[in-house]
């Protein structure tokens, strides 16, 4: 996922001369976003597992459903940003 604030950090560690601690700086970004995404994908795994359990048919309905409600959410929202900057042109 790009990220507009390790850009500003390599091109700030560049204009300094030292490329490579701003190199650093983006990798050791990197590997921690990484590091939290997996430990919350894996929390959430055995959290819909636990909800499965104790719930029943209705969490399989909402793990179910999971999917299609993040993905029409990141379609809504993508729409709407691209139209507030069509607005804005």
């Amino acid at each position: 996922m790009p990220s507009p604030s390790a850009l500003v950090v390599l091109l700030g560690a560049i204009a300094l001369g030292r490329a490579w601690f701003g190199v650093a700086l983006v990798a050791a970004y990197g590997v921690g976003m990484a590091a939290t995404l997996t430990v919350m994908g894996l929390l959430l795994v055995k959290l819909v597992d636990r909800l499965e359990r104790r719930a029943g048919r209705l969490a399989a309905r909402l793990s179910g459903l999971a999917p299609m409600g993040t993905a029409t959410m990141v379609v809504l929202l993508g729409a709407g940003l691209a139209l507030r900057s069509l607005i804005t042109l």
